[in-house]
């Protein structure tokens, strides 16, 4: 029998090596270019995000609006220039008052603060929970707008408002009691509508803006004015209530027969969503909401304390001047 060669042992024309080898190469590079374009492929898509779903987001939840980038068109994305002026306008009227001022524009998120940590009495401006306390039961079905409320003597109170004229056992609707409570900040509707309330209905609005809650006992019943626009932005991003009951809110901040300082800073014409609040003994004057720019709509805070009642009354429509003027400038 013939003996059987090992491999090792067979000779290999030159000629059919050689085309072996260009064979083997043919094929490593096919599958090495195959790899590449893979990759490449797999590398576009990631930065691309062509190959990422909507549905797979997790961290992030995209608006319907458009992302800033470097066409900013009319978007302002800094206020720092605004900052001397509003100083300056201050140091003129607050020989020992002390003023608290933020502003926040509503498209870019800038912002703009003088002393805006600081803590203020809040006085009416804790109306606004209220009323979002009690749009937030009707939202639930636990309530109806049109559902009637009678005053108590409890109730009843002449710091603020005339409701209290009409005495006890008066029957009033839910809605009109929102309306008096807001729009003329009447105290007898507040206190009529909070008895329909719990702590917890109203905690829940501070917990969720993530501030203090004023009212719970041993608070110390201040709240700032960064801290204050929380409330507002809840309403305006509708984080809070459904777009219809933030809508519904909105609209009886901006058709109030009360003070409206920061209205009385821009024109005639520029809606203004706000609260206006006042607490004699500490000199407190407030004023805060949105100011509702056609390009730029913004929030804005102002409170004064320790400051004269007139010097007051002067100096917030004129910051609001002047931040209407620097956001009107800078929007066109």
């Amino acid at each position: 029998m013939e003996e059987i060669k090992e491999v090792s042992e067979i000779n290999i024309p030159k000629t059919e090596y050689k085309k072996i080898k260009v064979l083997h190469l043919v094929i490593f590079l096919l599958f090495f270019s195959l790899a590449c374009n893979v990759f490449l492929i797999l590398k576009t898509g990631i930065l691309t995000g062509s190959s990422i779903s909507e549905n797979s987001l997790r961290l992030v939840n995209p608006s319907e609006k458009q992302p800033i980038d470097s066409n900013i068109g009319t978007s302002i994305i800094q206020y720092q220039a605004l900052k001397p002026i509003i100083q300056e306008e201050i140091d003129s009227y607050n020989a020992n008052g002390d003023v608290g001022v933020y502003l926040q524009d509503a498209n870019t998120g800038a912002w703009l603060g003088i002393n805006f940590t600081s803590g203020f009495t809040p006085a009416s401006l804790l109306k606004l929970p209220v009323m979002m306390a009690i749009l937030k039961k009707v939202e639930r079905g636990e309530m109806n707008l049109n559902d009637k409320i009678e005053l108590t003597k409890q109730d009843l109170n002449s710091q603020w408002g005339t409701l209290y004229q009409k005495g006890a056992g008066t029957k009033m609707s839910v809605i009109d009691l929102l309306e008096q409570m807001i729009s003329f900040s009447d105290n007898t509707a507040k206190n009529a509508l909070i008895r329909q309330l719990s702590a917890t209905d109203i905690d829940s609005i501070f917990v969720h803006v993530g501030i203090p809650d004023p009212y719970l006992i041993g608070s110390e019943q201040v709240v700032s004015p960064r801290d204050y626009n929380r409330l507002f932005k809840s309403l305006y991003y509708s984080a809070y209530l459904s777009p219809k009951y933030s809508e519904l809110a909105l609209e009886l901040t901006t058709d109030g027969n009360e003070e409206s300082l920061i209205k009385e800073g821009v024109p005639v014409e520029v809606t203004v969503a706000h609260k206006f609040g006042i607490y004699d003994a500490s000199n407190t004057l407030s004023d805060c909401g949105i100011v509702y720019h056609e390009k730029n709509p913004y929030f804005l805070c102002i409170m004064t304390t320790d400051l004269d009642y007139s010097k007051s009354r002067e100096l917030i429509p004129k910051i609001s001047k002047d931040i209407y003027d620097f956001v009107n400038k800078n929007s066109k």
